[in-house]
């Protein structure tokens, strides 16, 4: 007889990933102790532990059999990417284009989910729609702006736009939502399909077009926000 499942586990699963967070906890602390003693071989180490944490943390997600959960997945690529970036380490480009595409995707994907089964939940149905829809949109554009191609800021600021409105339209209809009474899997997936991964991306945003500077000492590479290109004044006529 199969094992019942909980919450998209089953019991032989759920055990797993105990021990699996367990593992990727005590290595997660072993690689940031490592890295903060500076040494080089100290720090190699640590860099080799963070990256088997990303795979700890991928296996333990793909244990389930809930979709929404693949978003904690492509969200944990993204933030390899970001410190694979740090590093200067390559095919950091690989890992931005796979975690940011396969987030677009999965957010288009949530925005059919969100149409066709919550037909009794509105709030859920169309804020849920509506804001994957824009995440998507939103994904692609960041990732065109960090690998710098061509009409990635045209992209962007479309994706920011039409946040503006959704932003209105939710705080407006929330309190007529009745969220209290949701069930426990219609807050999990608007949590981890809607919240979470817009959260991510839009802290993102801030952080290129608000605090540049923040984000340049993050990734240890340069930023040239709004298409803006580096002046060299020196040997200039007139400036001696």
């Amino acid at each position: 007889m199969a094992e019942p499942e909980v919450d998209g586990y089953s019991p032989r699963n759920k055990k797993t990933r105990k021990i699996l967070l367990i593992i990727a906890s005590v290595m997660a602390v072993t690689s940031f102790l490592l890295i903060i003693l500076g040494e080089n071989w100290f720090e190699a180490v640590g860099d080799l532990l963070m990256f088997l944490v990303l795979i700890d943390l991928g296996i333990v997600i793909g244990l389930t059999k809930k979709a929404y959960n693949w978003n904690l997945l492509f969200l944990l690529i993204i933030a390899w990417a970001i410190f694979s970036r740090s590093q200067r380490w390559p095919l950091t480009s690989v890992f931005f284009t796979l975690g940011f595409t396969g987030l677009s995707c999965l957010s288009v994907y949530f925005a059919g989910v969100f149409l066709q089964k919550y037909k009794q939940n509105t709030f859920l149905r169309y804020i849920g729609f509506s804001s994957s829809a824009i995440l998507s949109i939103a994904t692609v554009s960041l990732l065109w702006k960090l690998q710098h191609w061509p009409a990635a800021s045209l992209v962007l600021y479309a994706g920011l736009g039409l946040f503006v409105p959704f932003l209105f339209a939710f705080i407006f209809t929330l309190p007529s939502s009745d969220y209290i009474n949701w069930n426990k899997a219609e807050r999990t997936i608007f949590f981890r399909a809607v919240i979470f991964p817009m959260a991510f991306v839009y802290i993102l945003v801030v952080l290129l077009f608000v605090f540049p500077d923040i984000y340049t000492a993050m990734t240890r590479t340069p930023l040239l926000p709004f298409n803006m290109e580096e002046v060299d004044l020196i040997m200039k006529p007139g400036l001696y």
